[in-house]
């Protein structure tokens, strides 16, 4: 029997009934009296996401090649210290885990009983595995992945509004036509500023370079190596370039100056993310900054809610970010 079963048969929410099995405030005496013969009636056994559990949080970094948990630098760990800075301050334990496997680990470490919910790091978890979160079985929240049509409590960027910040900049600066540094690794946030690109470029009246749309790895060394092996062919590049992240931006850049460009008097770049080195880099990079910290208080305040509650969820949170104007993009207006 469900939770939802048996408060159909006694005429309760099951709200109601989460609250007195986890022997909290809220209720009347009588109402809960009538929770816990029917409980007993019914032998009525709760799963492991409506028993109470000691206040500790699960927070787990799934990694599949690393590219983004690992190589994006400061990223994920700036949105790490801000989860455990928050659930510190509202007295959870917290325990962290790595899982390089399938899900299964994730649902074996879950079934001991030793925690109340779980906040799962998810940039780099890939479409085919997103319907086997939900074996999971404590409250969960997903961070940095919106999990499209999948009932899941998320927090992450906004990456349709963050693309249209960078490229109306690019716009206002004079640029008509501009390229694209594209991510070779599709996972869900560069498959939506993939989609966003495109859009965004298509409403501010900015020509798509179709020549200048090149794959390059999200890693400094892959995106360095990349674009050197394009440069070697000679191709005619755009004058401005739009790249999926700054790690990309970053190595492009540097192949780009070993090439014998002036960044941005020949060429143009903003990237996305906003990571430590865009802002020491040469020329200092032109992007848009994440609100990490932000993406980790929202997290807690929904796995809160939803321990408290379940209820609550599903609820997708995405957070527009600032756009941080650099070096990096030249303005044509002379200004």
């Amino acid at each position: 029997m469900t939770i939802r079963e048996l408060a159909k048969l006694i005429d309760v929410s099951p709200a109601t009934i989460s609250i007195v099995l986890h022997g909290k405030k809220g209720v009347k005496e009588e109402t809960r009296q009538k929770v816990l013969e029917a409980v007993k009636l019914y032998q009525y056994e709760p799963t492991l996401r409506n028993m109470p559990k000691k206040k500790n949080v699960l927070l787990v970094k799934y990694k599949k090649s690393g590219s983004l948990i690992e190589e994006n630098q400061g990223f994920i760990s700036m949105i790490i210290d801000s989860i455990e800075e928050e659930l510190r301050g509202l007295q959870y334990e917290i325990s962290t885990e790595a899982v390089r496997e399938h899900i299964d680990a994730l649902v074996t470490i879950c079934n001991t009983g030793d925690y109340c919910g779980m906040i799962l790091i998810a940039s780099e978890i890939t479409e085919e595995m997103y319907g086997e979160l939900a074996r999971i079985p404590i409250p969960f929240v997903v961070v940095d992945n919106t999990m499209p049509n999948y009932p899941y409590s998320c927090v992450c960027m906004n990456n349709y509004e963050n693309v249209w910040q960078v490229l109306k900049f690019c716009k206002e600066c004079g640029h008509q036509t501009i390229g694209y540094l594209k991510s070779s690794v599709s996972f869900e946030n560069f498959r939506e500023r993939n989609i966003a690109f495109f859009r965004c470029a298509r409403e501010l009246g900015l020509e798509v370079d179709e020549k200048g749309i090149f794959c390059l790895e999200p890693t400094l060394l892959g995106a360095f190596e990349g674009m050197e092996k394009i440069l070697n062919g000679k191709p005619e590049l755009p004058a401005c370039f739009f790249a999926d992240n700054d790690t990309i931006a970053l190595g492009a850049i540097k192949a780009m100056k070993a090439a014998g460009y002036k960044i941005p008097r020949d060429i143009s770049v903003a990237g996305f993310d906003d990571i430590p080195f865009a802002a020491v880099s040469s020329p200092a990079l032109t992007t848009v900054r994440v609100q990490r910290e932000l993406i980790g208080k929202q997290a807690v305040y929904q796995l809160q809610r939803i321990i408290d509650n379940q209820e609550f969820t599903p609820v997708k949170s995405t957070i527009t970010g600032n756009l941080v104007v650099r070096e990096s993009v030249k303005n044509l207006n002379g200004q």
